[in-house]
């Protein structure tokens, strides 16, 4: 079978790759899609979504995009959402794994413009800070006007 690459894959830099590997792997449940040897870089797949796992070593070789020094945690200002089916059960394994969630299990509506889903979902970190939402849509519903008002109600009107 010839392994396919999505549109669009997160490259995520890890000061420690083989710790972040088995934290994926191990922990989350990832599989190891594509690795050369011992190179330190894989491609990971979980349920149609692909990461990858990097590590460079920070001695100024290999670094020409970096506006500034790598510093923990690394992946600030983003989180990575993976549409899954039985978010309890992956839930259940991550917490009996040993991994403490960021957020909790919890249920939330959310607005998709076309829709209100309502989705169970939860938070972790990896081992370099990069935040990972898991979510499941339990259901859905048409917009209401009072979804409109609630979100106007919490950004500030928008006006």
């Amino acid at each position: 079978m010839t392994f396919e690459i999505n549109g669009l894959v997160p490259e995520l830099w890890c000061s420690d790759f083989e710790e972040s590997l088995a934290f994926y792997t191990r922990k989350l449940g990832f599989d190891v899609v594509q690795r050369r040897g011992r190179d330190p870089h894989a491609y990971l797949g979980f349920r149609g979504a692909q990461i990858m796992l990097a590590h460079w070593r920070f001695d100024g070789s290999w670094e020409p995009w970096f506006p500034e020094p790598m510093a923990r945690p690394f992946g600030r200002g983003i989180n990575f959402q993976f549409m899954i089916e039985d978010v309890q059960g992956l839930h259940d394994r991550v917490v009996a794994a040993g991994v403490e969630p960021f957020l909790a299990l919890h249920t939330a509506s959310i607005w998709r413009t076309d829709r209100m889903d309502e989705r169970r979902q939860f938070m972790v970190l990896d081992p370099d800070g990069y935040l990972l939402r898991f979510s499941e849509t339990l259901s859905h519903r048409p917009v209401e006007r009072s979804d409109i008002d609630a979100l106007d109600a919490t950004h500030g009107g928008g006006e």
